[in-house]
């Protein structure tokens, strides 16, 4: 059921018997919902004085019922094209790779170009990403193109080289001993590569794609999403797309255009600016700034814009009344970024503006003082932890010792950051258990959060991040009748079980879009 078809109807329902959860109060017993909004609530029984003005009552069960999920942070048409291309996640070695695209010529013996996404180097025996030599050894018939997992790095075979025609003296071609390119890109040849593979696809395969996606997260208990795309890193017609489409969904869309053109995003009459423009790159790539070296490599990482450069665009978007995002992971990047906020809002002290922050992994004490006090939201991944945290992991092999200070959202929220939950899809996948599951349970005790903070990075902080907080992120009379009901109460069971708690029924605007009881 799209919105349009939902908008049309008029629904009159009475939810009963549920622990409909409500912060910092006592949870309702059950709630009325007349035409997509919360009507009506209350305690016990009390519902039985006005059953019949509904004309629909369901009987939840005594199940735990949370407002409507957001996921923050998504690159949603890549991660909808996921279901037509190669999925290499779990792929452990080049044998692995090799075996997947075989299977996948197999299935698909009409494909001309191989397009495949999710590899992770930190889960290869080989401990780094093959080469073109390597890829031409499993096919030469075919164009390859491999993206990792964190997007920051594409390999290619020779004869995708040659059909994509990357310049080969473009920053980012990465080249061997002998001068020969390695098949390896990164940076903007890196995005102007991923740029020809999306527009690759039809313009029908991309709608349906985004389609079965928004379906699929609907089983989640996702009811909005925002989405990051267009912009330089990705192609262009995808913030296009999603702004087109976002009406014929079952979800609602909050578009990020990854620009930093303002008369694109006027154009489209958006409120935000920059999505998810890279200030610098990722730990995974090793190409986050950092102050400190990494402990596995050379370097610190590069910033991607100078301090200047970043100064004039934020003090514009405030100029121009625009609320803006930008990817920030190293603490060397969070500085340039905080320091170029610090420097607008001396010129502009009073703004209704709700900038964040994306990803922002690693702030130091004086970084998060300095963002809490001008306001900065922090748009945060906490399967990150999950993924990449604790002793042995990516972030310790990457960091050293400094793995203890990654999303630390026990401090951040004790300092006055508002921090809302995303998952950067498709590194992690979109499902916002997990990301509860992880801020609760990060591998740094010190830096886990308690599981009603963990859901409000996810429903409250994350409407709040969109000036939507007071039409959706909580249960409330007079609130959009988006919710999530459990089939466990995650307040109740033990931390390390919420990651196996299941979704038993999402609604949308009053209506049940998805049931699993």
């Amino acid at each position: 059921m799209n919105k349009e078809m939902v908008n049309s109807m008029e629904n009159n329902i009475l939810l009963y018997n549920g622990n409909f959860w409500r912060f910092g109060s006592k949870a309702y017993d059950w709630i009325g919902i007349t035409n997509g909004i919360i009507t009506d609530a209350g305690y016990g029984d009390s519902y039985v004085n006005c059953m019949d003005s509904y004309s629909e009552k369901e009987d939840i069960s005594g199940r735990l019922v949370l407002p409507g999920f957001y996921d923050c942070h998504t690159h949603f048409v890549q991660t909808a094209t996921k279901y037509i291309s190669l999925d290499l996640i779990g792929c452990r070695s080049y044998s692995d790779i090799k075996d997947k695209i075989e299977e996948w010529i197999e299935k698909n013996p009409r494909t001309t170009i191989i397009r495949a996404f999710g590899l992770e180097v930190s889960n290869l025996e080989e401990g780094c990403y093959p080469t073109r030599k390597i890829l031409d050894g499993f096919t030469k018939d075919y164009a390859i193109w491999i993206n990792s997992r964190d997007f920051h790095c594409s390999i290619l075979n020779t004869r995708a080289f040659h059909e994509l025609k990357v310049p080969l003296a473009m920053d980012g071609v990465e080249y061997d001993e002998k001068a020969s390119p390695s098949g390896r890109i990164y940076g903007k040849a890196n995005a102007l590569t991923r740029k020809k593979i999306i527009q690759s696809y039809s313009p029908s395969d991309r709608y349906k794609s985004i389609v079965e996606l928004s379906q699929r997260i609907i089983k989640k208990g996702v009811t909005s999403i925002h989405v990051m795309e267009g912009g330089f890193e990705f192609y262009e017609n995808d913030a296009r797309d999603m702004n087109r489409y976002k009406d014929q969904l079952p979800v609602d869309i909050n578009l990020f255009y990854s620009t930093m053109d303002f008369e694109k995003v006027e154009e489209m009459g958006l409120e935000w600016i920059g999505g998810d423009v890279y200030l610098d790159g990722s730990f995974t790539s090793k190409s986050a700034a950092i102050y400190e070296k990494y402990n596995d490599h050379e370097g610190n990482g590069e910033l991607y814009f100078t301090q200047d450069e970043i100064n004039e665009f934020i003090l514009e978007s405030y100029e121009k009344n625009l609320n803006t995002t930008m990817h920030a992971v190293g603490d060397r990047a969070l500085e340039c970024l905080i320091t170029a906020h610090e420097h607008a809002s001396s010129i502009y002290p009073v703004s209704s503006l709700r900038h964040r922050v994306e990803h922002a992994e690693l702030a130091s004490d004086s970084q998060i003082e300095r963002a809490s006090r001008i306001g900065l939201i922090f748009s945060m991944q906490p399967a990150y932890e999950y993924m990449f945290g604790g002793p042995g992991k990516m972030y310790e092999r990457r960091l050293g010792k400094r793995y203890r200070e990654t999303n630390q959202f026990r401090k951040l929220t004790d300092m006055g950051i508002v921090i809302c939950g995303g998952s950067d899809s498709d590194l992690t996948p979109i499902d916002p258990v997990l990301g509860i599951h992880a801020a609760v349970n990060h591998p740094v005790e010190e830096n886990r959060v308690s599981v009603e903070e963990a859901v409000k990075f996810f429903t409250f902080n994350a409407a709040y991040s969109v000036k939507e907080e007071n039409r959706k992120g909580s249960i409330d009379i007079g609130k959009l009748a988006d919710l999530v009901i459990l089939d466990r109460d995650i307040f109740s069971i033990a931390p390390e079980d919420i990651i196996s708690s299941g979704i038993a029924a999402t609604i949308k605007n009053g209506f049940v879009v998805y049931r699993n009881f």
